[in-house]
């Protein structure tokens, strides 16, 4: 994340795609760039796509990490390393798929341990609701989940709505944001107080030379 200097605004976002395999993570990167729908993927490799996007009236540059399964084995440090890169995060899972719905705390517990803090910016998505009679994973249990996680939920069918899919990835810039200006008020509070103490040795130094 970066600010434009002087207007202290968030100008530039990593986010990460993560999830099982199959539920639907490039449909969704690219519904959202392009606003078309392609089904059937089959990449082997993660790739970063890049996008000015203007969210709630402001421009940002995006750049989005589709990430592939390889949540164990040796292939879970290169896992860390892209969450290591990300400033917010979209996990998806398919209602359609138990497992990758169970998969969510999973990478949720990784987020917060890679991080080492809690509050990072985390959206859950569940695709696929257009499947109803392959579904297997109801909408109550994905709302409290993320409930539970305290994580924003959005349940969707990547192949039925371009704007969902927006509106998913725009709540996600904003978590980002909000983070974003507490770190800069955190940063002003500390170097508030550190020009303080500055001020008071100083004094105090000045003080005591005086006294002398």
């Amino acid at each position: 994340m970066t600010d434009s200097g002087p207007t202290r605004k968030m100008t530039r976002a990593k986010l990460v795609v993560l999830g099982r395999d199959n539920c639907g993570k490039t449909a969704m990167c690219v519904r959202f760039l392009t606003k078309r729908f392609i089904g059937e993927y089959d990449h082997k490799k993660e790739v970063t796509y890049r996008c000015l996007k203007t969210i709630d009236k402001e421009l940002i540059d995006l750049e989005i990490l589709d990430t592939v399964n390889k949540c164990v084995g040796p292939a879970a440090t290169s896992l860390e390393s892209s969450i290591k890169w990300g400033d917010g995060f979209l996990i998806m899972y398919s209602v359609t798929d138990r497992g990758s719905f169970e998969a969510v705390s999973r990478l949720k517990r990784l987020i917060d341990h890679v991080k080492q803090t809690l509050g990072i910016p985390t959206v859950i998505v569940a695709n696929k609701c257009d499947i109803e009679g392959g579904r297997l994973v109801r909408t109550e249990e994905g709302q409290a989940l993320a409930s539970d996680l305290k994580c924003s939920f959005f349940e969707l069918s990547v192949a039925d709505s371009s704007a969902a899919v927006e509106a998913a990835f725009a709540q996600l810039v904003r978590e980002v944001r909000l983070e974003f200006h507490k770190h800069l008020l955190a940063m002003d509070k500390r170097s508030r107080m550190l020009q303080v103490r500055h001020a008071l040795r100083n004094k105090l130094t000045r003080s005591k030379t005086m006294q002398w």
